[in-house]
C-alpha cells in the first residue's frame, strides 16, 4: 500500500523491525516531554517511507523523533540526497578580472579577520556588504588560521566541498562521512575522507586544531557522544564549529509541521540555542556566538511554503504566485531583523566552541 502527496509517493510505514523507541531525550536524558507534531512525512526529498512523531523535551527544549530508524536501517532515508554530486576545485587563474577582484576582496577580509596570508589580496576589504561578510565567515567555518600545518576535521563532510575550500586556504584537511556514495566521491576528488561514523574511526587524540559540523549533529543518534569524541580529538586551544537548524526559530513558529528543517526521518534531534550550548559546555567547551548571525529566513520560508503547497523541493523550482512571494519577502525581512537583535530566534544555530589550554 502507498499514498501520494503532491509529487511524492509514500509507502505506508517504515519496517517495524527497523525502528527503535526513544523514551529519554538524546540531549539531556530527561523523560519529561510532550508531543509537538504527529503524522510527519518525508516531504523534503520524498524517499523515506513512514509517518513520524516529534516530541519536545520539557527539560532542555530540544525535539526528537520517537520512534526513529535504527542506525542499521537509516541509510535508506538517504538514497537520494543533496551530497550525491561530484565536487572539485576552482581554477582562479582562469577566472574573469571581476572574479579575481572579488577573490582578492575575500582574501583581504580573511587575512584581516581570521589570520590568513592569502594572495592575491586587495589593500583593504572595502565596500563589503554584510551579506558578503557572512558568506566569507561561512567560507572558513568561522575558524581563525593557526598557521601552516593546521589540521581540520569535517564531520559529515558529504562530497567534500567544504574541505576543498579549507585546503585552498592552507589547512591540512580530513573528513568523516557515513554515506558510502558521498565518501567515495570525496576520495575520488583527492580528499582524505573516511567512511563511517566518527566513533568508528581510529584517529589520534589531541590531533586536530579545528573540527566542523555543518548541519550534521541533527542527523546523529547520539550527539552527546560525538561531541565528547570531538573534545578528545582536539588539541588544547582547538576550536569546534557547530551549525544546525534552530527548533526555536521564527520559521518553526510560522510554519509548524510544514517547516522545512523538520525533515523527518533524517533529522533525529532538533536543538534550541540553549540546549546546544548546554551540550557543548557539558563537554568542557567555552562557547560563543559568531560575529554575525546567519540570516536564512527567506530561503527556509520559501521552501516551507513549497512544502505546504505539496511542491517538490528536489526539482529546485517553484511557480509561487506573486502575492505569496511578496508575503515571503515580508515575513523573512521581519524574521531576519529579529535575528539580528536576538540570534537565538534565527533559522540556524551557529555556536563556536574552544577547548581550553591545559594550564587553564
Amino acid at each position: 500500500m502507498s499514498t501520494t502527496d503532491g509529487n511524492h509517493r509514500y509507502s505506508d510505514r517504515w519496517p517495524a523491525e527497523g525502528l527503535e523507541n526513544v523514551p529519554l531525550c538524546p540531549v539531556c536524558g530527561s523523560g519529561r516531554r510532550r508531543l509537538v507534531h504527529s503524522g510527519l512525512r518525508d516531504r523534503v526529498i520524498g524517499c523515506a517511507p513512514g509517518e513520524w512523531a516529534l516530541q519536545r523535551c520539557e527539560g532542555c527544549g530540544s525535539a526528537y523523533l520517537d520512534p526513529r530508524p535504527l542506525l542499521a536501517t537509516i541509510a535508506s532515508a538517504y538514497s537520494s540526497y543533496w551530497t550525491h554530486t561530484r565536487t572539485g576545485g576552482v581554477n582562479y587563474a582562469t577566472a574573469s578580472w571581476w572574479r579575481r577582484f572579488r577573490i582578492a576582496q575575500r582574501n583581504s577580509y580573511l587575512n584581516s579577520h581570521y589570520g590568513y596570508d592569502l594572495k592575491p589580496a586587495a589593500w583593504y576589504p572595502l565596500f563589503l556588504s554584510n551579506s558578503r561578510r557572512r558568506r566569507f565567515d561561512t567560507f572558513t567555518g568561522y575558524l581563525r588560521f593557526p598557521g601552516p600545518g593546521a589540521r581540520v576535521l569535517d564531520i559529515g563532510c558529504g562530497n567534500g566541498g567544504f574541505l576543498w575550500q579549507m585546503r585552498s586556504l592552507g589547512w591540512d584537511v580530513s573528513g568523516v562521512e557515513p554515506d558510502p556514495k558521498s565518501a567515495a566521491q570525496s576520495r575520488e576528488a583527492g580528499l582524505d575522507v573516511r567512511e563511517g561514523l566518527l566513533q568508528q574511526q581510529s584517529l589520534p587524540e589531541a590531533h586536530f586544531d579545528a573540527i566542523t559540523m555543518n548541519h550534521v549533529i541533527e542527523h546523529l543518534h547520539n550527539p552527546m557522544d560525538t561531541l565528547q569524541q570531538c573534545w578528545k580529538l582536539l588539541k588544547p586551544d582547538g576550536h569546534i564549529t557547530v551549525i544546525t537548524p534552530n527548533f526555536g526559530s521564527r520559521g518553526h513558529e510560522l510554519y509548524g509541521s510544514d517547516w522545512v528543517a523538520l525533515d523527518p526521518p533524517r533529522h533525529l534531534v532538533l536543538f534550541t540555542e540553549n540546549s546546544l550550548r548546554w551540550m557543548l559546555e557539558s563537554c568542557g567547551f567555552t562557547v560563543m556566538r559568531p560575529p554575525r548571525p546567519s540570516l536564512k529566513a527567506r530561503e527556509h520560508f520559501k521552501q516551507s511554503i513549497i512544502i505546504r503547497r505539496g511542491g517538490n523541493l528536489v526539482a529546485r523550482r517553484s511557480n509561487l504566485p506573486l502575492a505569496t512571494r511578496v508575503l515571503i519577502e515580508w515575513q523573512a525581512a521581519q524574521a531576519n531583523r529579529a535575528t539580528q537583535i536576538d540570534p537565538g530566534c534565527g533559522e540556524e544555530i551557529i555556536l563556536l566552541g574552544e577547548k581550553p589550554a591545559k594550564n587553564q
